[in-house]
């Protein structure tokens, strides 16, 4: 079974409390420690979260949060995503970054050069010999470069791992468009051909209407 599985399985089930812990835990830590003067962390919150119900639920895992990389170099010809996907760099960002993002340069144009001065990954979730690299975003946004860096890193690492992409997503409607959660799945059937060339493992977790009632609260998958 893929980490990816035992984890949609073990830990992140719609019937546990990891939901209410995620919506709950950093709001009361905040009121009885800190007098509410903590500043509001959803990604330390979350991996926190998720470490402890990882050791809890899958003892033989191990979890390793904000794991720090080195510079690396450009990639070669041969490995540039507009060559391996056969379409012009333009092009895919295009579609990978989401329409309101790509103007800002999808963070940086680093995402698609692989080029940088040093990264991290959010979580490096381990079983045995398998791995799972996972990456939180706290909105849509952020996850072109997301999606990218995974990419870069196989082409680093040249092995195969499975990559977690975590965001927060809410049922809203929008003038002139689908509701937000639709929009945002459509987005990625858009783009599923490919994320399934760069990438082969990859899950999208959605963590949807986190901010509502518990009735509403829930996860969604993709694909």
């Amino acid at each position: 079974m893929r980490i990816v599985d035992e984890l949609r399985e073990k830990v992140f089930k719609q019937d546990s409390d990891f939901l209410d812990k995620l919506a709950n835990t950093w709001l009361n830590i905040n009121a009885e420690y800190l007098a509410y003067q903590g500043k509001r962390d959803p990604e330390r919150a979350f991996l926190n979260i998720l470490t402890e119900e990882i050791h809890r639920s899958l003892p033989n895992y191990r979890v390793i949060t904000f794991v720090k990389l080195k510079p690396y170099a450009s990639l070669s010809e041969e490995a540039k995503p507009e060559k391996v996907l056969g379409m012009r760099l333009e092009d895919i960002r295009a579609k990978v970054c989401w329409s309101t993002y790509r103007d800002r340069d999808c963070r940086s144009l680093e995402c698609f050069e692989g080029i940088s001065q040093g990264t991290e990954i959010d979580a490096l979730i381990i079983r045995d010999k398998d791995f799972c690299i996972l990456e939180y975003e706290d909105s849509r946004q952020g996850l072109c470069n997301n999606f990218m860096k995974m990419y870069w890193l196989r082409q680093l690492l040249n092995k195969q791992f499975e990559s977690l992409f975590v965001t927060k997503l809410t049922t809203q409607s929008q003038p002139e468009s689908p509701p937000t959660f639709e929009s945002f799945n459509n987005d990625v059937d858009n783009i599923r051909t490919i994320l399934d060339t760069l990438l082969q493992q990859w899950s999208v977790l959605e963590i949807v209407n986190l901010s509502g009632s518990k009735r509403r609260r829930r996860f969604h998958w993709r694909p």
